[in-house]
């Protein structure tokens, strides 16, 4: 099998999409790591595409708007075999935050409409984020009374909550696979991430939101969450290309989710060829 890997290898977290490329290699697949901007002429040479962390990393790149997914549009108009192209949430912006709010799940507080400014209680601070940021970039932080300076339908707000540490599962498919806790910070970094020992019911509330994907879901999912008093609230539903912090992981534990990744992927593609080619190694 030929595997077309898309991450940005001039990102520091790239290592982990190194370290899963030479993984498949040694199981006798031709992998390939490029950049979002490469030959599409590749697309009739490989025969699966996986996306991987491909987001830049200079805050002063970043706009609104910024990471256009030219290679994403033919891909899925071709319907080429692929994984972490499908997702129904953050993959597709951030309106879905205040859409699970309004059905009464475990959600920050989200709106997407600043005439129902209110619903979201008195608070002090309120934050209007861009439906396609990433990585707390082009975050706005105002007042009430200034939020309608800022707003639009680009955005959505929520309030400033000041919660005690955020809590990120890390799932491939619908398959949890272990979570990290993280202390607050303006802008998270995995160097201070804490192997985190979830109880059912945290792991419970988190494959919840990791399964709305549905059970069919190819690709890496992280649920992350606020944890405010004991309790968590969804902040985000990564479903596109996530970073997944696999370097802070103990060697044994690192191995397992590579294969179980690998699974998933050889899985996926036997069933897509069930008839027509030999199964791939497993």
């Amino acid at each position: 099998m030929k595997i077309l890997i898309i991450t940005n290898l001039e990102n520091e977290c790239s290592i982990e999409d190194v370290w899963i490329a030479n993984s498949f290699i040694s199981d006798g697949h031709i992998v390939k790591l490029v950049n979002k901007y490469y030959d599409k002429s590749l697309e009739d040479e490989y025969d699966i595409f996986i996306k991987r962390y491909s987001w830049i990393e200079d805050i002063s790149d970043f706009s609104v708007g910024a990471e256009e997914s030219d290679y994403e549009t033919r891909i899925l108009k071709k319907d080429l075999p692929r994984i972490n192209f499908d997702g129904k949430f953050d993959n597709q912006g951030k309106h879905y935050l205040s859409h699970l709010y309004n059905l009464g799940y475990s959600v920050v507080p989200t709106i997407n409409d600043i005439s129902k400014l209110d619903t979201l209680g008195n608070h002090e601070r309120f934050l209007v984020k861009p439906v396609n940021g990433y990585a707390s970039y082009g975050i706005i932080e105002t007042d009430k009374n200034n939020i309608e300076h800022y707003w639009n339908k680009n955005y959505v707000i929520q309030p400033k909550l000041n919660f005690d540490s955020e809590v990120q599962f890390y799932f491939i498919g619908n398959k949890y696979e272990f979570a990290q806790i993280f202390t607050p910070k303006k802008l998270l970094s995995h160097e201070n991430a804490v192997f985190y020992t979830p109880n059912k019911e945290e792991i419970e509330l988190a494959e919840s939101f990791a399964k709305l994907n549905g059970e069919s879901f190819n690709g890496v999912q992280r649920i992350d969450f606020l944890k405010l008093n004991n309790h968590l609230l969804l902040s985000e539903l990564e479903d596109d290309s996530p970073y997944m912090a696999i370097e802070a992981l103990p060697d044994d534990k690192k191995q397992e989710f590579i294969n179980d990744f690998k699974q998933m992927v050889y899985a996926y593609y036997n069933r897509l060829n069930k008839g027509k080619t030999k199964v791939l190694k497993k």
